[in-house]
């Protein structure tokens, strides 16, 4: 088998619930339709072009008796905790997975060469036990090479002739990007922490790709502390207009100047959408608080930092004079020619005064 697969147990009980039953063995018909669940998970949902493309493909039994799936395999499903790849793909009579990229017509991905301990395929039977579940994880890569470019991809998949139902699975492959935010006082340009909080960045990815943020003003500066943006009320109290919030991706990356963080409420780690805010100094009190998506570390952006955090603000730290994002740029992340995300302070920084109350809040939204 490719080193590209990682086979993965999905149930602590697959090693007693997945047994072989040789063709030449009495065994049930083959599974009727809604007795087994077909299911797709993408390891994320925006890929590096040039890294492992991995999706989960799952069985599930759910029904309350045995389901047998019949399987032609070079592998020797004795004992087997992971879902042959036979069934992943299909056969070419009956190809399993397809693929469309953008809006074109979808294509069946081939059927990898036979691999296993035995030189040719033999009929056998794939068996789950009531409730049980299987999956093998697979870098789809090494199977469809054309998922090396760049676009939006929508997957197909109809196990077993399609008898359990087909499941999908969408996801988009680019090459990473930095973000360069244009405002009235200057350029920020950040790294994007694809790694640490990979949802987190595709959903501002998302909202910069649709323009949501040209025009929205930075509406909270608060020296030595933060400045917020972001919020398409321009107060500090909205989101995204569909209204999706994201789940938190706290992580390591420490806050510091420059960190670009997500806003959320005081009383909702998981209710980030769509406004941010930049660190002014370091703020060790919000590590593992906020989900760091990103950093500025270019001399340009901390000159525009310092000019926009000198701006005079009023009693609510709003900026007495509007300023205002005019756009925010995708650009290769190779072609900025910025530092990589460098989590090591390049100077030590004068402490700041702890943030009151009323400032703390605001690094959430309201």
């Amino acid at each position: 088998m490719s080193d590209a697969v990682r086979r993965v147990a999905l149930a602590l009980i697959l090693a007693a619930a997945v047994q072989a039953c040789p063709a030449s063995e009495p065994a049930p018909a083959s599974a009727p339709a809604g007795t087994f669940r077909p299911d797709m998970v993408a390891a994320r949902q925006l890929y590096d072009p040039n890294r492992p493309i991995l999706v989960r493909f799952i069985l599930q039994n759910t029904s309350d008796v045995p389901v047998e799936i019949p399987v032609n395999t070079t592998a020797d499903l004795d004992g087997a905790i992971a879902l042959p790849l036979e069934i992943v793909f299909g056969s070419a009579e009956s190809p399993a997975l397809s693929v469309a990229y953008r809006e074109e017509k979808a294509v069946y991905v081939p059927p990898p060469m036979p691999v296993g301990s035995h030189p040719n395929p033999r009929e056998s039977v794939l068996r789950l036990a009531p409730a049980a579940f299987i999956g093998a994880e697979v870098d789809l890569r090494e199977f469809y090479p054309g998922l090396r470019y760049s676009g939006t991809y929508h997957l197909e998949w109809r196990p077993a002739g399609g008898s359990g139902g087909v499941a999908t699975l969408d996801f988009r492959v680019e090459a990473r990007k930095d973000a360069i935010v244009v405002t009235d006082r200057g350029k920020l340009t950040f790294t994007l922490a694809y790694d640490q909080a990979p949802r987190n960045v595709e959903n501002f990815l998302d909202l910069v790709r649709q323009g949501f943020y040209d025009g929205k003003s930075i509406h909270r500066i608060v020296p030595n502390f933060l400045i917020q943006a972001g919020c398409p009320k321009g107060d500090g109290t909205g989101i995204r207009p569909d209204g999706r919030l994201v789940p938190a991706e706290f992580n390591d990356l420490p806050i510091q100047l420059g960190t670009l963080v997500m806003a959320r409420k005081p009383s909702d780690p998981n209710s980030a959408s769509c406004q941010f805010f930049v660190a002014l100094a370091r703020l060790p009190e919000l590590d593992g608080q906020y989900t760091v998506i990103g950093q500025a570390s270019d001399v340009e952006s901390m000159q525009t930092l310092n000019i926009i955090a000198a701006e005079p603000t009023d009693s609510r730290d709003h900026p007495r004079m509007p300023l205002v994002i005019r756009s925010i740029n995708l650009v290769d992340a190779e072609e900025t020619g910025v530092t990589r995300f460098d989590l090591t302070p390049t100077r030590r920084e004068r402490p700041a005064p702890p943030p009151t109350p009323a400032q703390q809040a605001s690094a959430t939204t309201e």
